[in-house]
């Protein structure tokens, strides 16, 4: 395969106000300074402009453009682009891009200091040093969960026997259901925000999370302090925009027809 490479001098002294600037072509197709910027698009922008002022990096960035390239088009010349495989990804790809394109647009924006520090102000106790010490069982189904926290809090089960038999948690054989001591950002929110409200050694369940339905016992706690804002702020504007787009799903839902076979 022929590439056809332009003067990298353009990379590197005309910058990148034109978007539209070849920097090299691959079989007459040309690379342009957008390429190189979508090459470069999951960075920060702090992150994106060292990458620009090292002139090694640019060139090893536009290299592996012109490689992508390559690759790309023999793969359309193999006719994969054809292939059902690719029609099928493309659409989950799709599905995907403009998802996030929504929550960028309706989302993005309502992260702000000003709304940051007062979800903070309101939501302290989720920015804290206190742990729980929990054991949990993780099971597919709700039904199967609403089972077993039956006999779970029966006299003189045993959680941890329970957890190792039927959790599908891959650990609990090791483990049999003992997480340990954590904090409130080390599980998923509906996770922690159950384990962090429960009473010691009471069983409550089922808890859905993304994987699954759970059954939490809490053996222990321990009392940390609040952290300040400034300590927690990346923290806090995650956690508020994770918020904002439950609250947008939750809308959305409202006026959806869903129907589950």
């Amino acid at each position: 395969m022929r590439i056809l490479i332009l003067s990298l001098n353009v990379l590197f002294l005309a910058g990148f106000a034109n978007a539209a600037v070849e920097l090299a072509k691959v079989n007459g197709k040309p690379i342009t300074e957008k390429d190189l910027l979508g090459a470069l698009a999951g960075l920060t922008d702090v992150q994106r402009d060292q990458v620009l002022k090292d002139k090694a990096t640019k060139r090893q960035v536009l290299d592996n453009v012109i490689e992508q390239e390559i690759l790309f088009q023999q793969a359309e010349k193999d006719k994969f682009n054809e292939s059902a495989e690719y029609k099928t990804a493309l659409e989950g790809f799709k599905k995907q891009y403009l998802a996030n394109m929504l929550i960028q647009k309706k989302i993005t924006g309502k992260v702000t200091e000003s709304s940051a520090k007062t979800f903070y102000s309101k939501n302290k106790d989720k920015f804290s040093t206190d742990q729980v010490h929990a054991l949990h069982i993780l099971l597919e189904n709700e039904s199967e969960a609403l089972k077993l926290f039956q006999d779970a809090n029966k006299k003189d089960s045993d959680f941890q026997q329970m957890a190792e038999k039927y959790s599908k948690d891959p650990s609990a054989k090791n483990n049999r259901g003992d997480l340990g001591f954590f904090t409130r950002d080390r599980m998923v929110p509906e996770f922690s925000d159950a384990a962090f409200k429960a009473p010691v050694n009471k069983v409550i369940g089922p808890i859905k999370t993304p994987f699954g339905y759970h059954l939490i016992k809490v053996v222990d706690v321990k009392t940390g302090k609040t952290l300040d804002y400034n300590e927690v702020e990346l923290q806090v504007k995650s956690t508020l925009r994770q918020s904002l787009i439950k609250e947008l799903v939750a809308d959305l839902k409202k006026g959806a027809k869903i129907e589950i076979n």
